[in-house]
């Protein structure tokens, strides 16, 4: 039987068969190029896309909040221009019209940009609200101001102010609808901006390398917006503490001031503190603590302090601007069950005199060296009777002395256990407490801070006044004053 022999490859057939198994990986290869290159283009766009409209919801967001802040501005210059009317009306002084000249010009301000807001916001379905709104700000201005204004003890006072608060309730009307539309809109273009982020992220998941710069880029915007929000926050709310509780600079004080509020969503509330030069040699200190928060709480606030600024210009004894105040109160406020606690005083420097008045306001304190007594409550709190009086004490004051005035945020703090710090845990706080203003004022809040647990059940508003003595003596201290309130 012949012996049998394996054929001879052919030539050529090894290189046959490799470009065939390379034909045979080229097609997945570029099958898998082509298709990450599509997935990267659609990434890319994707991407593009996505931050267009996180963008676009970012601006949107913005102009809610922009929206929010004009629209609360606008009723408050709305009730400032009521509450300044109604405090001329009351007392027949036109001191009290200042608010209401100056919150004209910035009801129309505000009224042309949140127009613009709105307009940015896409809130078409605004435009009518807004046009009430300015309607009846006019009727209000027309039928009601002027009138008012022409003629103030003509018979027929009491209708107008009947129609002043129809219309001024269809202002409130208009502003709470325009609120809650803001609201929603405010819902509808966070949901939008969570959703797109939450499509990034299953983008990402598919493909990690190619999404994972969308979603580094959509985390950006997305800390960006947050910053921005929260930037926006602060600011507006350290504008309306401003606004509520500016001083003036006397060159015979050094003033530190502290301000903590319960509730963080709450930018504004009732609680107020303010010093006031009058004249060279003297100066008004208020301490005062108004029921209530939010908005309506913010706009009594305003009116207590220009009116008590108001009657200070008039006159010197705290007692009758506790009287006249107190009526004016009860003329203005628009809920019956509404009070003030309130302290004022006015410190002559060349005397060393506190003239004050307490209006159930207790948490007052003097601290002279090592020793620290608290003063006393000298009438009712304001709003609950016309006919009520307030009695005036006097407190001689040396260079040196510090007052420190605070609201009920302080005594009323309690501790994690629910324990009261009452005076006696303040005075203990302020015992230890460095002698400097601000550094006194601001070991106060953390000392406050600190027995609570970080949880303050009430707003606490704190103003510390170290006497300096006459302007003269005071002289060579002014600029430390002075770099305290540039602070």
């Amino acid at each position: 039987m012949p012996a049998t022999h394996p054929r001879p490859a052919r030539p050529g057939a090894d290189r046959r068969s490799a470009r065939s198994r390379l034909a045979e990986l080229r097609g997945p290869t570029l099958t898998a190029a082509t298709v990450l290159a599509i997935a990267l283009v659609i990434s890319i766009a994707g991407s593009a896309v996505t931050y267009m409209r996180v963008d676009q919801a970012y601006r949107q967001q913005n102009a809610v909040a922009d929206a929010k802040g004009r629209l609360d501005t606008i009723l408050r210059a709305q009730l400032d221009e009521e509450n300044a009317l109604r405090g001329y009306l009351a007392s027949g002084q036109k001191v009290y019209l200042g608010p209401y000249y100056t919150s004209r010009p910035v009801f129309s301000e505000n009224l042309t940009a949140l127009q613009s807001d709105l307009q940015r916001a896409g809130l078409s379905e605004s435009y009518p609200l807004l046009d009430d709104l300015q309607r009846s700000h006019g009727l209000w201005e027309t039928q009601v101001a002027r009138p008012l204004l022409a003629h103030p003890t003509a018979p027929g006072e009491i209708v107008l102010l009947q129609r002043g608060k129809v219309i001024v309730d269809r202002v409130r009307s208009d502003y709470h609808a325009l609120g809650d539309l803001l609201q929603r809109q405010s819902g509808v273009a966070a949901d939008m901006m969570r959703a797109l982020l939450l499509r990034a992220a299953l983008l990402t998941s598919a493909l990690i390398l190619v999404f994972g710069a969308a979603a580094i880029i959509a985390d950006m915007v997305r800390s960006r917006t947050q910053l921005s929000l929260e930037r926006e926050r602060v600011i507006g709310e350290t504008l309306q503490r401003a606004f509520l509780s500016g001083w003036d600079t006397c060159p015979f004080l050094e003033v530190g001031t502290a301000y903590v509020s319960a509730a963080m969503h709450v930018a504004i509330g009732g609680d107020l503190f303010d010093v006031y030069r009058l004249d060279d040699h003297r100066a008004l200190l208020v301490v005062a603590d108004i029921s209530g928060k939010g908005l309506d709480a913010a706009v009594d606030t305003a009116f207590v302090k220009y009116s008590l600024r108001s009657l200070a210009v008039d006159y010197d004894d705290p007692s009758l601007i506790l009287r006249k105040f107190n009526l004016a109160f009860l003329k203005s406020v628009r809920d019956e069950a509404s009070f003030v606690s309130l302290f004022t005083g006015i410190l002559d420097a060349r005397s060393g005199i506190l003239h004050y008045a307490s209006a159930g306001h207790s948490p007052v304190f003097v601290r002279r060296g090592s020793d620290l007594r608290q003063i006393p409550v000298t009438g009712p709190l304001i709003g609950l009777r016309p006919d009520d009086t307030f009695a005036a004490s006097t407190e001689q004051l040396q260079p040196g002395d510090i007052l420190v005035l605070a609201t009920d945020g302080l005594t009323e703090a309690r501790d994690t256990a629910g324990v009261m710090l009452d005076e006696s845990g303040a005075m203990r706080i302020l015992r230890q407490a460095p002698a400097q203003p601000q550094a006194m004022a601001d070991f106060v809040v953390a000392q406050v801070n600190r027995t609570s647990g970080g949880r303050i059940a009430d707003d606490l508003a704190l103003l510390v006044v170290t006497f300096l003595g006459t302007p003269e003596a005071a002289a060579p201290a002014a600029g430390v004053a002075e770099r305290t309130f540039a602070r």
